[in-house]
């Protein structure tokens, strides 16, 4: 009995001091709390010699080092990304749909257009839907922006990505 009434006495005064805390209080000259980042540590020192790292030659690599903007729709085995290119400041991103076609095709990409830029706002099973902003110039050499969807139509056959994928663009 007596186990219970000590151990409830320190549970009681354990709980005392979990009310809300105070927000610290701020002083003229005080300096902030040391963060993680801010500690200084000893600089690490390499156990051994560098190894080096060749590039990549190009065969190897593609364009993905070319790779601007990238969304990945993984339920869909597909993925849009754009390619650095054209004239950065009007529709800068060459822009791509492409289907996965298993570990023996590969990927299939098909072009979609040069955006200014572009976001997935739909996607399900044979459609995806982009909101893209395309920009062009006008009559006095400034830039109009053009808000569009590019609706993108595809039918799989079993793991096998289509010749051609079907794209609309509204106004």
């Amino acid at each position: 009995m007596r186990g219970v009434s000590m151990t409830a006495a320190v549970l009681a005064l354990s709980l005392c001091g979990c009310g809300p805390a105070e927000a610290p209080r701020k002083t003229a000259g005080a300096k902030p709390a040391p963060t993680p980042m801010s500690v200084t540590k000893a600089p690490a020192r390499p156990v051994g010699p560098p190894a080096r790292h060749p590039v990549i030659p190009g065969e190897e690599m593609g364009t993905a080092a070319d790779i601007s903007q990238f969304h990945a729709l993984p339920r869909l085995d597909a993925k849009v990304f754009s390619l650095s290119g054209g004239d950065p400041a009007v529709n800068g991103l060459v822009t791509y749909f492409a289907l996965f076609g298993g570990p023996s095709e590969g990927w299939s990409a098909y072009p979609l257009g040069d955006y200014a830029e572009w976001r997935v706002a739909e996607a399900k099973t044979g459609r995806v839907v982009l909101v893209v902003r395309q920009d062009t110039a006008g009559p006095d050499g400034n830039i109009l922006k053009t808000n569009r969807t590019v609706q993108i139509d595809f039918a799989r056959n079993g793991e096998t990505p289509p010749d051609g994928i079907d794209v609309s663009t509204t106004q």
